[in-house]
Formats: structure tokens, C-alpha cells, sequence
């Protein structure tokens, strides 16, 4: 199997390399930096210059923990440092002059997967695949640079042999158990839509359209969506809701996903769900004062992670959603603000900074260094 896959992987490198379709900057165009001006603290408000002068400590206090021999964040981190990465290339894209993250690009390319293990990115979770196909779609998108789009491709069509080959459809966490949860299907969903932004007509045309069309299908007909508005995180094994916690990522890997597909389809009804999904999720899946949070305690480990995901889809949605009124941007970006601003006064120390966006400041990981600085960067790019 293993030499299989090899091969395979092989031939799909040889196929995209001789000639990629690519679409990139086919979506809209990012806002200009500040275009809003609501986030306030004390009365002052803050400018896109004010959070990236909180993103340079940031950094520096994300980057004690990466090692340029591993291409790794924590040591024996995974998924997580494909998350990390995709923030880097977003910060890069939005901000251009403002860090150079060539050099770590570069060191997560060249080692991350042998350091890890995990040969080509693939490993026995599908989830964790498809976060490192999402990253390197993030560094095609600001390097242009094919051998990256062809790596994601190459990790996509290992998930894409395994999905619907449940018996309630969809795509399976791991490759030798049967549960299904949102986040591989909302993964698979994101990498498909966008691969079909980026490479319309190979392998075949509307390759990846059609799998992003049908994903999106079976998520909606899946029930994992329930009356809330809200995501749950699985369904059992007859094939219903399971009822499962509300994780703010779930909130969010689908929004990116989905407005990628109006752009593609012309189809309002994908970016009218993702505004849906995302103003339940700011209304729900927040404390007392609104700011955001997960049922996860002091959210130690993964669950530091998730805030920043969604925070960093919510960004995408209100900068690049073409059917998202006034009105409702004007909810998201607030939000947006009002989480960035509260985790830097009420979550910190130094320049690290805890999982409890609300405070009181706890043990930095990074985990929540990367969660945070997707907050920062999100809040800059809409300011």
C-alpha cells in the first residue's frame, strides 16, 4: 500500500507540474486597511498600524517555540503547526512588507514531514491531511509558487479516495475507525472549493468543483447543521446529530469553504449559509461578554487552537464574501475587534498569551500563541 501510494503520489507531482491552471487573486480583493474604525479601547481607536504593533511581539513570542532544523512549532505538534503556518501565509498576503516568513516557509517545506514522519503530509488522520492541504493552498496563494499547490493536491486526493466510503456518506477522522465528525468533512470541503478557485481544469475540468459541490450537499443533508444554525461535532452510527459539543473551529472551516464556492458557482446560497453559521456562532459560542469561547475549561492543548480558526475564517468571509450586506459585515468586524482587543488586555503576559480570550491570562502553549495571532492579524486586516 505504502509503495502504492507512493507511486501515485509520484504521477500526480508529474501531472500538475507540467502545467497548473491558476486562478489566484480571482477572488475578490481583500478590503483596504482601515476601511473600519470601531475598535476601541478606552475610547481610543485602534488602527491596522496599532494591532500590527501587537503582532511583532506576537511572533516573537510564537517563535521560541519553532525550530528551523524541524520545520516544527512545539516539538511534536502536527496539525497544529499546518494551522500555524496558514496564519503566517495569511499575515504575509494581508501585510505583504510586514514579515518576511520566506525563511519559515522554507524550513517547514524542507523538513517538516520527514521530521514529523509523515512522508508527503499523509498520516492516519484524515483531518490532519487536510490541514496541511489548506496550508500549502495559503502559501501558493501568496508565493505563486506551484510545487505547493501541487503538494496540497497531492494530500487532497488521498482523502479524496476515502470519502463516502461510510455507510452515512462523508469522510472518516481515521483511516481505521468509522466515526465521522464535521471537521475532516468541513476540511475536505474548504480544500476542494479552493483548489477549484485555483486549478479549474486539472486534472479534468470541474474536478474539484464538482467535490466541493457535493460535499457541501452531504454536509447540509447530514444533519450535522442543527437548528441553531450551529455546527455539532459528529454524527453516530445511524447517522443522525450526535448532538456533540459546539467547538468554534466547526463554526469556522466551513465559512472559507463556502465563500469560495459562491465565487465559483455564482450561487448565493453557499455564502448565505456561511453568514448563517457565522452570526450564530458570534451570537452562541461566546461568554457573558461576548467574547469568544469553547467548552473546553482552560481550552489546554487542540482547543487552544480553535478560536483562531474560526476568527481567521471569519476574517475571509467579511473581506472576500460578495454576499454579505452592510449591516452584517459591520456585526463580524466588530466582533472581530472586540475579541482582539480583549484577548491583549485581558490575556497576556508579556508577549505571550493564553487560551481564555477573556482572561484571566493562563500558561501560554502554541496553540494559543497561534490562536491569538490569527485574532491580531484578522483585526488588522479589518481595521
Amino acid at each position: 500500500m505504502i509503495n502504492t501510494l507512493k507511486s501515485w503520489t509520484l504521477f500526480w507531482v508529474a501531472i500538475c507540474t507540467l502545467s497548473v491552471q491558476s486562478q489566484v487573486g480571482a477572488l475578490p480583493a481583500p478590503l483596504k486597511s482601515n476601511t473600519h474604525k470601531t475598535g476601541k479601547v478606552r475610547g481610543v481607536t485602534l488602527t491596522s498600524t496599532d494591532y500590527l504593533s501587537e503582532i511583532t511581539p506576537t511572533i516573537n513570542g510564537l517563535q521560541q517555540w519553532y525550530s528551523t532544523d524541524t520545520g516544527i512549532w512545539g516539538g511534536n505538534l502536527w496539525w497544529n503547526c499546518a494551522s500555524v503556518l496558514t496564519t503566517f501565509a495569511d499575515l504575509q498576503g494581508r501585510f505583504p512588507n510586514f514579515h518576511n516568513i520566506n525563511p519559515i516557509i522554507d524550513a517547514t517545506y524542507n523538513h517538516a514531514a520527514t521530521s514529523a514522519g509523515h512522508p508527503d503530509y499523509i498520516n492516519d488522520y484524515y483531518d490532519d491531511e487536510l490541514w496541511w492541504c489548506l496550508a500549502w493552498i495559503h502559501v501558493y496563494d501568496i508565493t505563486n509558487d506551484t510545487k505547493y499547490l501541487n503538494t496540497a493536491a497531492n494530500i487532497f486526493q488521498d482523502a479524496k479516495r476515502a470519502w463516502g466510503t461510510q455507510r452515512c456518506g462523508g469522510l472518516r477522522w481515521h483511516k481505521t475507525e468509522t466515526q465521522v465528525n464535521a471537521i475532516e468533512n468541513e476540511l475536505y470541503l474548504a480544500a476542494a472549493a479552493k483548489l477549484a478557485n485555483r486549478s479549474p481544469k486539472l486534472p479534468s475540468e470541474r474536478y474539484y468543483l464538482d467535490e466541493a459541490i457535493k460535499v457541501h450537499d452531504w454536509f447540509v443533508g447530514s444533519g450535522l447543521i442543527n437548528n441553531q444554525s450551529l455546527i455539532n461535532d459528529g454524527i453516530t452510527a445511524d447517522c443522525q446529530n450526535n448532538g456533540g459539543l459546539v467547538w468554534s473551529y466547526n463554526q469556522g472551516v466551513i465559512l472559507g469553504g463556502l465563500v469560495e464556492l459562491t465565487f465559483s458557482t455564482g450561487d448565493a446560497k453557499y455564502a448565505t449559509l456561511a453568514n448563517d453559521i457565522a452570526l450564530a456562532a458570534v451570537k452562541n459560542v461566546v461568554d457573558g461578554n461576548g467574547i469568544l469561547t469553547d467548552p473546553c475549561g482552560e481550552c489546554a492543548a487542540d482547543g487552544g487552537q480553535f478560536k483562531g480558526v474560526f476568527i481567521r475564517n471569519l476574517q475571509f468571509l467579511v473581506e472576500r464574501s460578495t454576499v454579505l450586506d452592510s449591516n452584517l459585515k459591520a456585526v463580524f468586524v466588530k466582533f472581530i475587534l472586540n475579541n482582539a482587543n480583549s484577548l491583549w488586555n485581558n490575556d497576556r503576559d508579556g508577549n505571550l498569551l493564553g487560551p481564555l480570550w477573556d482572561g484571566p491570562y493562563l500558561n501560554a502553549s502554541v496553540q494559543s500563541q497561534s490562536s491569538a495571532l490569527d485574532a491580531l492579524v484578522a483585526a488588522a486586516a479589518v481595521s
